[in-house]
């Protein structure tokens, strides 16, 4: 599917279609000359693309393939540059370079890969790719492997693995005002921009116009926002600054200590503090002085050992520093973090298995809305550069989740800035509540292939509600692998009109769906819903509502958020939805989540437990004298109810 406008349209089958969304090809002001340089960029991710347009706006019109061209599709005429993605549906990256290579021998092509993907990158350049970069890839390493690339060396540069060294990029964030910064200057301006990366020492900071920002420059009452969460710093040195387009640049900010954490607004004044002025009944807090000494000691050997595993990835990284990089340089770098995740590994979770026991005498003792900020002083310099975990403390308070840290748990669990970031990321997507997510789109998608099965033998087509359905990754991997039958409706329905054009983005790039297939996209709330069933709200307000002849209705990663009376009413509601004989499913995380107290303390992701026992009792109250099966994942961390009408 090719965009080279500013908007795209989803393929006929959908029902909901974005309007005047899609990918905006990045255009320079009118002070700056037009681009003669073009650039072809062929990827299924929609943030990868734009951060590509945005990094390349001045120095290239940027044509898109938004996904792998058909076999005999390609068109690189008057192309200078093909930034090509090796993983996406259909083909990969692989064979579109093989016939880039057959049919356009001259054209440069840039091949991005995975970290952890040495010898992907190795045959991409074995096979005729100018240069890899691993992803999340930045800004400024695009412009300069760019200019590089087109400008100083062109083909004759090809399959020199020792060119460049492959990045550590960042990735796009979705919302930029989820991670922003602000400071004073020496001038006693104010400053802000936005966080690229952060970690214990230092954090990349993109601003625009801070001329004052000089190298040595020293910045005062210093803010990271992330979500919901401030981190304060007294004071902290400005390093080095790399120019980019149109008047942006990075900066690095060299933080000195002593933290703060605490919840609030961000910015400048509105009540928010500062780490020198914190009051006097702040550092009695911020010491745990009134926390379980259990707690206090798990907590200060958690942050050591991480600590130790930070300054080991450093001292890996700076040994490095000035080698040549290339496809030797990924190697060794993948092996460090692989190999140092393993070693590290039975003493990370004996540390966490450690944290979860005394974060339950904190709950026991109801401490922890004291333990939170204890926890989050000495852990979130460690935890915050994981892509995963900041993403989860920047997504907004009361969202069960969203599709980044959903994907995230799907995707490459070795991503993150530096390699010590990846390593900790490794560890926590690892982990039996990660792994719940992932045996809960196994288990749906395979509910959703029982369903489909038992409508073909009737000779009828299926029709399907996921209600809560972010973007579905269940019925994603259906589309790619569909039953030949009769075929089936599918039907999403989401509170977030961000999370449905999101939804949209993910299945245009699957391109157009099998005949037997279709797929209506719908914003309304499921409480709304039982609400309205039971008369409590009005019935004609012009919004979504739902036949009652599904065959199959699912609703997961929702009743965590949800107090037991509203549970039994969306149950009951999406029980009598159903066609007799259909199935209804329904799933809560249960107590025995192996980081629950790390994910209420530490990543701020507070959910209602419940035991398989509890659950059990709130469907058969919802649903009386029903015939269901109850099922838990390989670890226990979720508990299923199937239901049948």
């Amino acid at each position: 599917m090719r965009i080279e406008s500013e908007s795209y349209s989803s393929p006929s089958k959908f029902t909901s279609r974005p309007e005047g969304g899609g990918l905006a090809v990045g255009r320079p002001p009118e002070a700056v000359a037009a681009p003669t340089k073009t650039v072809m960029v062929i990827d299924d991710d929609p943030s990868a693309i734009r951060l590509i347009e945005k990094a390349l706006e001045h120095e290239a019109r940027i044509r898109q393939e938004y996904g792998a061209p058909e076999r005999g599709a390609l068109d690189l005429e008057d192309v200078d540059l093909v930034v090509l993605d090796y993983k996406m549906p259909g083909r990969d990256g692989l064979d579109v370079l093989s016939e880039i290579r057959e049919l356009y021998p001259s054209v440069p092509v840039l091949f991005m890969t995975g970290f952890g993907d040495p010898e992907i990158a190795e045959r991409a350049l074995r096979e005729g790719a100018d240069r890899f970069v691993t992803k999340p890839v930045s800004p400024g390493l695009l412009q300069g492997v760019f200019r590089e690339i087109v400008h100083d060396g062109g083909p004759s540069m090809r399959r020199n693995p020792d060119a460049v060294r492959p990045p550590f990029g960042h990735k796009e964030e979705e919302s930029a005002k989820a991670r922003m910064f602000w400071a004073i200057a020496e001038d006693g301006s104010r400053i802000g921009g936005k966080v690229v990366r952060f970690s214990p020492q230092s954090a990349i900071v993109e601003f625009e116009n801070a001329e004052e920002l000089r190298f040595g420059a020293r910045l005062q009452e210093i803010r990271f926002r992330f979500g919901r969460q401030n981190v304060e710093v007294a004071e902290a040195v400005v390093g080095s600054r790399v120019e980019m387009a149109s008047g942006r640049f990075e900066a690095e900010i060299l933080i000195h200590r002593p933290w703060n954490i605490h919840e609030g607004d961000g910015g400048f004044g509105g009540g928010n503090r500062c780490a020198h002025g914190l009051g006097e009944a702040e550092p009695a807090v911020m010491e745990g002085r009134e926390l379980p000494d259990s707690f206090r000691l798990a907590t200060h050997e958690f942050a050591g050992l991480l600590k130790q595993v930070q300054e080991e990835a450093s001292a890996f990284e700076f040994a490095n520093l000035g080698t040549t990089g290339g496809l030797e340089q990924l190697k060794r770098e993948t092996a460090f973090a692989t190999g140092t995740a393993r070693r590290y590994h039975d003493a990370f979770w004996t540390l966490m298995r450690r944290f979860e026991a005394a974060a339950e005498e904190v709950e026991e003792a109801k401490l922890t809305k004291l333990a939170k900020p204890f926890a989050r002083k000495l852990l979130y310099p460690y935890m915050l550069c994981s892509p995963f975990i900041s993403r989860v403390v920047e997504r907004p308070l009361g969202v069960p989740g969203d599709f980044d840290m959903l994907g995230q748990i799907l995707g490459n669990p070795l991503e993150g800035h530096s390699l010590y970031d990846r390593i900790v990321s490794s560890y926590i997507l690892e982990s039996g509540a990660a792994n719940a997510y992932r045996y809960r789109v196994k288990l749906l998608l395979r509910e959703i292939r029982r369903c489909v099965e038992n409508c073909r033998a009737e000779g009828r087509r299926a029709k399907i509600l996921s209600m809560a359905s972010g973007v579905a990754y269940e019925v994603q991997q259906y589309v790619q692998d569909p039953l030949d039958d009769e075929g089936v409706d599918f039907t999403l329905v989401d509170f977030s009109e961000d999370t449905l054009e999101e939804a949209r983005r993910q299945y245009a790039k699957l391109g157009k769906l099998p005949d037997n297939i279709t797929l209506n996209m719908q914003q309304s709330s499921v409480i709304d819903l039982a609400n309205r069933s039971r008369g409590l709200l009005e019935e004609d307000d012009g919004r979504f509502v739902p036949d009652s002849d599904y065959d199959h209705v699912y609703c997961a990663g929702l009743f965590d958020y949800l107090s037991d009376r509203l549970i039994v009413r969306v149950i009951a509601y999406l029980h009598g939805i159903l066609r007799p004989g259909g199935t209804l499913v329904v799933s809560n995380y249960t107590r025995d989540n192996p980081i629950k107290g790390y994910m209420t303390i530490v990543m701020d992701w507070e959910l209602i437990y419940r035991t398989r026992e509890e659950f059990t009792a709130l469907v058969k109250r919802a649903v009386p004298g029903a015939s269901f099966e109850i099922e838990l994942d390989d670890d226990g961390a979720e508990v299923y109810a199937i239901a049948v009408s």
